[in-house]
């Protein structure tokens, strides 16, 4: 069979919002965090329905930016996520647990987890089926 063109797919699944992500890494105070969420709160509305925005702050952060985002439409994710379900996983956060807290997002596969902590594409796959 021949492969499918762009002009074989119909147009209501095309074209998706432009996604722009922003990775706060390990920085911010609880300040910094609230300052950032005003700014990126106030300026949301010009583009509201162009882009997917999403931002990851740190994880002891998550609810605070969730709850001071909620009006906007820039998501929350996680920086990370565990490979393994609940259990015994010091300092792991779970699918589940993000979901719990009505987080829909996660980073995965970054350059930085697979270089100084050595996660795999395996790794990575195993996260993503979480």
């Amino acid at each position: 069979a021949a492969p499918l063109s762009t002009t074989d797919i119909p147009s209501s699944t095309m074209p998706r919002r432009p996604f722009v992500g922003g990775n706060w890494k390990s920085n911010g105070s609880l300040d910094s965090a609230k300052t950032l969420c005003a700014a990126l709160s106030s300026g949301s509305a010009a583009y509201r329905n162009k882009v997917e925005a999403v931002i990851c702050p740190i994880a002891p952060h998550i609810n605070l930016v969730s709850k001071l985002l909620r009006k906007s439409p820039i998501k929350v994710a996680s920086q990370n996520v565990s490979a393994s379900a609940e259990g015994a996983f010091t300092g792991e956060v779970s699918a589940g647990q993000l979901k719990d807290s009505r987080i829909e997002w996660t980073l995965i596969g970054h350059s930085e987890r697979r270089s100084k902590f050595g996660e795999t594409d395996a790794i990575t796959a195993t996260k993503i089926e979480q």
